[in-house]
């Protein structure tokens, strides 16, 4: 029935303001074989991206505030001297190229599989001598032994002449053709093959109106095909042994070891083996002090364990920066090439080590700030005049010491009490607000759900799964006696739920009004979760039934979503929308966009954008009142996620996708995931400023948030799994002093209704030479802003665009950095040379290119899946968009370590990682890929018959490829060691994230194995080089004129 009620108020926001950017388009093709997967790669391809390809500025993007991008103005290209390249960029090995890059071949003996490329030969006479730059000369032919921690350099060369003043350490890498990813051969399948279908519960139909699959292809899955090595390539060399840790793999970003690349007997090869890859974390927790006798100290590797002893500089969980020195000019920032960034995590979790965060309560005086630029106390502040003023040290003004904070100097001119305040020993505390903080009441938790219950919804079982999900959360919610919540349903009608304590079940009132939707009540659709649980729980449990013989396939989402901002709009909180059919009826429906002539145009970044007004309108007002939504999306069918992503990006929201969700396989997926976003810390109505010292200035921000201001992000809820980049630049020519300081200041109330202040200091020194620069840059921070800003490019851009920009950075800071050491770079015209700190950003630029977000067009990922990829690298921290960019591999086939098995303290040792190459898997091992959205158990041919059945209770290798989708690892088989280690690292690896990826089991050989190609970032694939041939390209743009 229709009832009267108040309209909902959407005027139109002002332009300027959103954080965020456009969305992607639809793309059909072949359902993904497990979540995350992928499309698997076309026929045939596209060259690599020319190294030397001149690329455009950034525009200021919809996921900036203000500011210009990093100066592109020098990134001048040209072909590679002595060695032009041919059209379209370095060409394929000779011979015939399927789209996997492999080369079909007969079957070797069982075993064999391709292997890594021999070790190199002696050193040729007239062998130039090593750099001056603290590294190695990397790609010649050249005796080969361990790393010398002493001088920086491969055993066997000859010691390197002074260092060059002012150069950073360097290592250098050769140009020449890259080898030939490896893979292993199989038999081919009977003539006319085309592609199989995945197994029953992984794979499904093409979408409908979409692109059709690949063609059927001839041979076995493409990335495992072998084969003799093309004319003029040495021949595979014996493969490393199972599960071994590969001899060159070095600690990710520590500075001073160059990475050593060299070449295997040829002058026009790369050897794989010698180019520098991230390792694993150490299994021992270091101590990372973040200041040392009072100086600032580099922070450990971001995906390295350690334990934060602050000591006055926050630790780099919270802040980490791309350099860790300060330029101080803008003209030296300029010339480096390199982005000056901080990656801010304000609620990151702290390791258990770690020291606790202190609260400091200072009654009704509040926190101490500086009168003119409100920055907080803070251990840098200098107390004066016996202690009566404090300077600050972000602007240098004297303020007057409150009498109440007054305490006399001691004889070395700190306060006496200064290692008993946390605000003046410690770079991160949190205030007590006071409340003149608060512009109203602290709010309760409020959680609001809005779920589909149309056809799709029932019979994918998604309705039952977030039932069940939602009421196993509801004795945990936080909030005590606060919390708030309420329910809506949907399909071509709204359905509300009065869910008064007083009533013995849940009454439901239908709308059928969807161009004005209104409340049918006033109060009781968001009630007190303690006094109405019993309600609550009834109607979590009827509603499966209620809606179980729906045939109802339309879904009004946008006026559901209207609806329930008019019953959140007085306080704000959290909207949980679980949507499973495509959006069909009232504002906001879906419309198909997915125009593949539109890619390779001007009007492909159109078709990521949200193009109706209502959702960044809706979004806008979403911010005003405190309201974040997240989305989970379960339609396999293309639903516009490009526009619908648009709400969760201005409002600090998360987007979660299921495409072609099935209850019994992905129910327990969905009921971690719910979990872990209703229980985890979360700020409520919060907004964030930076700070920077005298000098400094932030030129924009990139993140999931609605920007206020130009220094002020509303962040109406925040949970430790959001980071937001902030690009810094010069606000004068120089920095004045010797230390500059940035400072992140996070106002919210937490769940038990406090009001706080968050407070994260770093102090960074300053330099005036180039050399400290590249000594002082951060990789991972440094891949983490490139990601982040290419995922920002492509929402509004073509994809190759914005692929060629992410490489022309890169190849722009190796350029200076050769440019610096013009000395070695005259002696060695045809090598690369670049900074050991650097020596992962190469990798890590290219892994960004490869992944979902970014890779391919139309039909190598489905348009949904690349908004969602993209989505959770703008929010993702420095360590998770490290692993989601370049994936973990780890064999398990080696159990003589002692990785799986529980230590007393608690902590766990995971196996080594290998490279992401197909050519160091061995067919006899087993190899758990984690990506970070998705776990794959790959189990060679070859594998150990008693390790798989005391894992999968089987012998895989005995099985039909249908009967594939029915192993699993998990739960422990009781009685095998082997079994509770595997489930052990599984159980490990997936706590504390976002994310609960699923884990699939893929056998060597079978259908599915295809899909695993797109994670194996260093090898070749349809539409994109391979790690050598990357670094050729990179190698070309350093050399243009």
């Amino acid at each position: 029935m229709n009832l009267g009620g108040p309209r909902p108020p959407f005027p139109p926001p002002p332009g300027a303001g959103f954080g965020g950017a456009p969305p992607a388009p639809p793309s059909g093709g072949m359902r993904p074989p497990f979540p995350g997967a992928g499309m698997p790669p076309p026929p045939g391809g596209m060259p690599p991206p020319p190294g030397g390809m001149p690329a455009p500025p950034f525009p200021p993007g919809p996921g900036s505030v203000g500011g210009a991008r990093p100066p592109t103005d020098q990134m001048r290209s040209m072909s590679l001297s002595g060695v032009p390249p041919p059209p379209g960029g370095m060409p394929p090995p000779p011979g015939p190229l399927n789209h996997a890059g492999s080369f079909p071949g007969p079957m070797p003996p069982p075993g064999a599989g391709i292997r890594p490329p021999p070790g190199p030969g002696g050193l040729p006479p007239g062998m130039p001598p090593p750099p001056p730059s603290g590294g190695t000369p990397i790609g010649m032919p050249q005796q080969v032994g361990p790393p010398s921690t002493n001088s920086g350099m491969l055993s066997g060369i000859p010691p390197p002449p002074p260092r060059m003043s002012g150069s950073g350490g360097g290592s250098i890498l050769a140009n020449g053709m890259p080898g030939r990813p490896g893979g292993f051969p199989g038999p081919p399948p009977p003539p006319g093959m085309g592609m199989p279908p995945p197994p029953p519960g992984m794979g499904g139909p093409p979408h409908p109106g979409g692109p059709p699959g690949p063609p059927g292809m001839m041979g076995p899955p493409p990335m495992m095909q072998g084969g003799p090595p093309p004319p003029g390539m040495a021949p595979p060399g014996p493969p490393p042994p199972p599960g071994a840790h590969h001899p060159h793999h070095q600690p990710m970003g520590a500075p001073g070891q160059p990475g050593g690349i060299t070449s295997a007997g040829s002058q026009n090869r790369i050897d794989p083996s010698q180019i520098p890859r991230p390792s694993a974390a150490p299994t021992e927790t270091l101590t990372f002090e973040t200041r040392v006798a009072g100086q600032h100290v580099a922070p450990p590797p971001a995906a390295s364990r350690f334990a934060v002893r602050d000591r006055g500089s926050c630790g780099p969980r919270y802040m980490r920066a791309s350099l860790n020195q300060v330029p101080f000019s803008s003209d030296l920032l300029n010339n480096s090439q390199m982005p000056f960034v901080s990656v801010i995590a304000p609620l990151a979790l702290p390791d258990p080590a770690d020291e606790p965060l202190q609260v400091v309560d200072l009654g009704e005086l509040g926190p101490v700030r500086c009168a003119r630029c409100k920055a907080y106390m803070n251990p840098f502040m200098r107390f004066m005049s016996s202690g009566r003023t404090f300077v600050c040290n972000f602007c240098g003004c004297s303020n007057q010491t409150p009498d109440a904070y007054f305490c006399h100097l001691g004889p070395d001119g700190r306060r006496r009490d200064a290692d008993e305040r946390p605000e003046l020993c410690r770079g991160s505390v949190e205030y007590a607000a006071t409340p003149e903080y608060m512009v109203r009441p602290p709010m309760p938790p409020v959680y609001f759900f809005a779920i589909d219950v149309s056809y799709a919804a029932v019979s994918s079982g998604m309705l039952a799964s977030a039932c069940e999900a939602i009421k196993a959360c509801l004795d945990r919610l936080p909030g005590d006696e606060r919390t708030l919540i309420g329910f809506l349903t949907f399909d071509s009608t709204l359905h509300f739920y009065n869910l008064n304590s007083r009533l013995s079940a849940p009454q439901m009132m239908v709308v059928a009004e969807l161009d004005d939707p209104f409340v049918p009540l006033p109060d009781d659709l968001l009630v007190n979760l303690s006094e109405s649980r019993a309600v609550i729980e009834t109607l979590l449990t009827q509603l499966p039934t209620t809606f179980a013989a729906s045939q109802t396939v339309e879904s009004a989402t946008g006026p559901a979503l209207q609806a329930a901002f008019l019953v959140m709009q007085h306080i704000g909180g959290k909207l949980l929308l679980f949507q499973a059919a495509v959006p069909s009826s009232g504002v906001g429906k879906t419309k198909n966009r997915d125009n593949l002539a539109s890619y390779g145009t001007d009007r492909e970044g159109a078709i990521r954008s949200p193009e109706d007004a209502f959702f960044k309108r809706f979004a806008a007002e979403c911010s005003r009142v405190q309201m974040t939504v997240d989305i989970f999306a379960f339609s396999l069918s293309y639903m516009d996620l490009a526009s619908w992503a648009a709400i969760p990006r201005y409002t600090c929201g998360d987007v979660y996708h299921y495409p072609g969700f099935s209850g019994a396989r992905d129910g327990p997926k969905l009921a971690a995931e719910v979990e872990h976003n209703l229980l985890r810390p979360t700020a409520w109505e919060a907004v964030m400023r930076i700070r920077c010292s005298k000098g400094l200035r932030i030129s924009s921000f990139h993140g999931h948030f609605f920007n206020r201001s130009t220094d002020l992000l509303a962040l109406p809820t925040c949970d430790p799994d959001k980071a937001f980049a902030v690009q810094i630049a010069h606000e004068e020519n120089m920095v004045q002093g010797p230390v500059a300081y940035v400072q992140c200041a996070l106002l919210y109330t937490n769940s038990q209704g406090e009001r706080r202040i968050r407070v994260h200091t770093m102090s960074v020194p300053v330099v005036n030479e180039l050399g400290d620069l590249y000594r002082a840059a951060d990789a991972a921070a440094s891949a983490a802003l490139l990601a982040k800003l290419a995922v920002e490019r492509s929402l509004g851009s073509r994809l190759d665009e914005t692929r060629a920009q992410l490489q022309q950075k890169v190849a722009a800071a190796l350029k200076e950095f050769r440019l610096l050491n013009a000395s070695a770079a005259s002696r060695l015209p045809s090598k690369l040379l670049f900074p050991d700190t650097l020596r992962h950003l190469p990798l890590w630029a290219l892994g960004a290119i490869k992944c979902a977000a970014l890779r391919g067009g139309a039909k190598d990922v489905n348009a949904d899946e690349r908004i969602a990829v993209g989505h959770e690298l703008m929010a993702a921290p420095v360590e998770a968009l490290c692993r989601a960019v370049y994936p973990d591999l780890y064999p398990l086939h080696d159990t003589s370590s002692d990785w799986g098995i529980e230590a007393s303290d608690g902590t766990l040792m995971l196996p080594p990682t290998q490279p992401l190459s197909m050519a160091y898997m061995d067919e006899r091992g087993a190899y758990l890929l984690d990506t970070g959205r998705v776990f794959v158990l790959w189990c060679g041919r070859a594998l150990d018959r008693a390790w798989s059945v005391d894992v999968f209770g089987c012998d895989i290798a005995a099985l039909n490829p249908q009967d594939l989708a029915s192993v699993k690892p998990e739960p422990p088989r009781e009685g095998s060691r082997v079994s509770a280690r595997v489930c052990n690292v599984l159980a490990a690896l997936r706590a504390g994230r976002a994310l609960q990826p699923q884990c699939f089991v893929v056998r060597q050989g079978s259908p599915l194995e295809v899909h695993c190609a797109q994670y194996f970032v260093e090898d070749r694939g349809a539409a994109s080089t391979s790690y050598s041939e990357f670094m050729m390209g990179l190698h070309k743009g350093v050399l243009s004129k």
